[in-house]
């Protein structure tokens, strides 16, 4: 840790008038006058929550359906709360899908009532706290972030697969309005300004909605990239994961927790510690900038040593009351650290939490304690906090709090849910020195949406959701047979230390994890009539689609070498996209045992969940799924013949799967 003053990354020129709309300010720059503050509980959309007297803490259990109510005093579970009929519980084929997956939760003003998202329900629901009875409302596809107005008459929420923003009336639960946003909206913040609903995308950027009657689109600020600073394990990089977004009291500085993935790094100098740099955003109202602090790699010369610990995942944004500190979950190195908001520099660092993969973070109204989500271990991690001479020590007061009867998720998902989420280099050999996690690409198990340079070529980072079963062989050009391989992955990219052959449990637990406990998306909002033509259009012979697009899971990979042999046969197939020329072509490679693999021979990619991983193509060169079909128009079927309704039709059918 460290005290030195000083601020990471750079400092990079954003719109001015943007910030002055987003943090409202008048044309001239003065502020306007703030509107009544909304509830402290929800200040900001979170897995965890306090209510406004401190005595009890509400939590999401994703991977049980349910909420649960716990007393800070006590220190004990009052209650859990399903949102579902039942508990979730391993299908046939052993899959672990959850029928609600809730995500965030806000407090009503009034203290009276708890809104949950439901992501996989696609509903928001209600719980009087009184009765503790549920009421739901549909919102949309994937909801995740939730906020309520200060008056408590509107709640907010984020529906990531739609890219909406969605009003709901409190009083009678009814959907009162839709605002269209960009792609993957997720945590929603008020601003203390002027009431201003701000949204942050997954993928980058935040939107400030007018909460009015009907809320309206006010503007749409970037979050920038963080430029290259010459050596690149110096952070850097594009913006994504953007999970969380705070104001901090007293000032207009919006900070917002997310990851900056260094793409402009080719292998093999793309090594653990310039792959992926934790980052805070701040963007300011009283000037055209905004400030990064990041983490740089701790020998390079050049580091200014905002961050002086190397952490990894930053999920949850939490500050003092005063504003003076801010506490960040980090979900991946599993530990909490502490930042001097005013310095912009690290004063403390607990490490290691208890438990295992927290999410989110919140602070007693009296400052003296922070109740951690755990979600890995299904507990929540009480910290006390004390001011000292040198600024603030954080210390875990007592064991954590459980927060289920029974954890229904077998124990064998859980260890492999850990080793996927963890950087913690302490704990498992899964990184060096906390940097990187399979989920740091892999975010929420799904892709990263950026394109890699690696020694093969250019490689847009898959999705494993739904898992690998069914989807035949494994890297673009079919270079492993299963998940157990990735230990390739952890050993190189991620600098780790797997023993294939005396830890083969632990890759066991991580191909269980992701083969049976990671869910296809929930599809975003179609016109069941369009789906319906374009199913027709992609199942025609003349067209093709499914000629490769086969099967249950959309893809003919594998299905000439059911066991999934390397030395066997192996369906390739060159569709006009290798990189052919250029700083970084596709090149010749071999897989695992070593049996070649040509430049532009490629593996037929799973059509599952397909709309929720853009960009698309191997190397990422398609935006979205129509780019795709002119990408590949004469090489990859026929679409010369379909009308521009007919190709609407076959995009939207693409989209429902």
């Amino acid at each position: 840790m460290t005290t030195a003053a000083g601020r990471a990354g750079c400092w990079l020129a954003v719109s001015l008038a943007g910030l002055a709309a987003l943090t409202g300010c008048t044309d001239d720059g003065e502020p306007r006058d703030p509107p009544p503050p909304p509830a402290a509980s929800g200040a900001h959309s979170s897995s965890i929550a306090v209510s406004a007297n401190g005595r009890v803490v509400y939590v999401v259990n994703p991977d049980a359906d349910s909420v649960s109510v716990i007393d800070t005093a006590a220190r004990t579970l009052l209650a859990e709360i399903l949102l579902a009929p039942t508990h979730p519980a391993p299908g046939a084929t052993g899959e672990y899908t959850p029928a609600v997956m809730p995500r965030a939760l806000a407090v009503s003003p009034d203290g009276a009532t708890l809104y949950v998202t439901g992501q996989r329900a696609g509903a928001l629901f209600a719980i009087d706290l009184a009765s503790r009875l549920v009421n739901s409302v549909a919102v949309g596809s994937e909801p995740i972030g939730v906020a309520v107005s200060a008056d408590g008459a509107t709640v907010f929420v984020a529906c990531s697969q739609d890219a909406e923003v969605v009003a709901v009336a409190a009083d009678r639960l009814a959907v009162t309005a839709r605002v269209a946003v960009a792609p993957a909206p997720w945590a929603l913040g008020w601003s203390p300004r002027d009431g201003a609903l701000v949204v942050t995308h997954f993928f980058g950027g935040v939107t400030a909605i007018d909460p009015g009657d009907p809320p309206w689109v006010r503007t749409r600020v970037p979050v920038p990239d963080v430029a290259s600073r010459g050596d690149p394990r110096l952070a850097h990089g594009q913006v994504r994961g953007v999970y969380d977004v705070a104001w901090r009291p007293g000032t207009d500085e919006l900070w917002l927790a997310h990851l900056l993935l260094g793409t402009d790094t080719a292998q093999p100098a793309l090594d653990f510690q310039s792959t992926v740099f934790p980052a805070l955003s701040i963007v300011h109202a009283g000037g055209p900038y905004q400030t990064t602090l990041s983490v740089d790699a701790q020998d390079v010369p050049g580091g200014d040593g905002a961050i002086a610990d190397v952490v990894s995942g930053p999920h949850a944004i939490a500050f003092t009351s005063d504003g003076r500190y801010a506490l960040v979950a980090d979900a991946n190195s599993e530990d909490l650290l502490a930042i001097d908001a005013s310095a912009g520099v690290e004063v403390a660092l607990l490490r290691p939490l208890p438990g295992h993969l927290p999410e989110g973070i919140a602070i007693a109204p009296d400052g003296t304690h922070a109740y951690v989500d755990q979600r890995n271990t299904s507990d929540v991690a009480v910290v006390r906090i004390d001011r000292t001479a040198g600024g603030l020590a954080l210390a875990v007061e007592g064991d954590p709090i459980a927060r289920l009867a029974a954890d229904p998720m077998p124990g064998a998902l859980r260890l492999g849910q850990h080793l996927f989420y963890s950087a913690n280099s302490d704990e498992y050999p899964v990184t060096q020195n906390h940097w990187v996690a399979c989920a740091s690409c892999h975010l929420e198990g799904r892709s990263d949406a950026v394109t890699w340079r690696f020694v093969q070529g250019p490689r847009d980072t898959p999705s494993n959701a739904g898992g690998m079963r069914g989807t035949g062989f494994l890297f673009r050009t079919a270079t492993r047979a299963r998940v157990q391989d990735y230990w390739h992955t952890v050993n190189n990219e991620q600098g780790g230390a797997f023993d294939p052959e005396n830890e083969a449990a632990l890759l066991d637990a991580l191909a269980g994890y992701v083969n049976f406990a990671i869910p296809l998306p929930v599809p975003p909002t179609t016109d069941p009539a369009l789906v319906a033509r374009g199913r027709a259009i992609f199942e025609r012979a003349d067209v093709g689609c499914a000629t490769c697009h086969a099967g249950p899971r959309f893809t003919d990979s594998g299905q000439g070498n059911p066991a999934l042999a390397l030395d066997g046969e192996i369906w390739l197939h060159d569709v006009g996209t290798c990189v052919t020329d250029g700083a970084w072509p596709d090149l010749p490679s071999a897989d695992v045992d070593g049996h070649p693999r040509s430049a532009c021979g490629l593996d037929t990619p799973s059509l599952s969940g397909v709309a929720a991983s853009p960009p698309y193509l191997h190397d990422g060169s398609a935006p979205t799924l129509r780019d795709v079909l002119e990408r590949t128009r004469g090489t990859m079927g026929d679409i010369s013949s379909l009308s521009p309704a007919d190709e609407d039709a076959l995009v939207e059918y693409l989209r429902s799967l």
